[in-house]
């Protein structure tokens, strides 16, 4: 193999250990403030709410990169829990949409100092890189997350 592959291999193999680690932690729950039991996919699904007033089911899917039936379970099951409300569009009344309660903008705040805070962190830890090498990564990035799609497609025909 030559050199260029060997450093792609070491770099996907790095890449899926992120992903795994990154796995666990999405499944875990995690606290936002007072709240407990809301596992990271589910604040990451009120962020896109919060970011969005209003936001319908199928651009929630979108934005998390998931299906719409995914992104409908997982607005129902935070409905239940009392962070979201869901209701029909005025203009369409197969659309719904959705909204944050008290509780649901709660956590959302929780979860974005959560993040202002890691991602201080993550700034600090990557300052020693000059900014065409982040530009580099980041384009490495998305040529990754393009093989990654054209995998699901072709495994799932999405």
């Amino acid at each position: 193999m030559n050199s260029k592959a060997e450093s792609i291999k070491v770099l996907t193999s790095r890449l899926m250990r992120i992903i795994n680690k990154h796995s666990r932690i999405e499944e875990l729950p995690i606290r936002t403030g007072k709240n407990t039991g809301l596992t990271a996919k589910e604040i990451h699904c009120l962020n896109a709410i919060g970011q969005q007033k209003g936001i319908n089911i199928k651009t929630i899917g979108d934005v998390l990169g998931v299906t719409k039936s995914a992104a409908s379970q997982m607005v129902g099951k935070l409905e239940k829990k009392g962070f979201v409300k869901k209701e029909k569009a005025l203009d369409n009344d197969k659309e719904i949409l959705t909204y944050l309660t008290a509780e649901g903008w709660n956590a959302f705040n929780a979860h974005k100092e959560f993040h202002e805070r890691h991602l201080e962190t993550l700034v600090k830890q990557l300052d020693e890189f000059p900014d065409t090498q982040l530009a580099v990564t980041a384009a490495i990035l998305a040529a990754v997350e393009t093989v990654v799609d054209n995998r699901i497609a072709e495994l799932f025909g999405d």
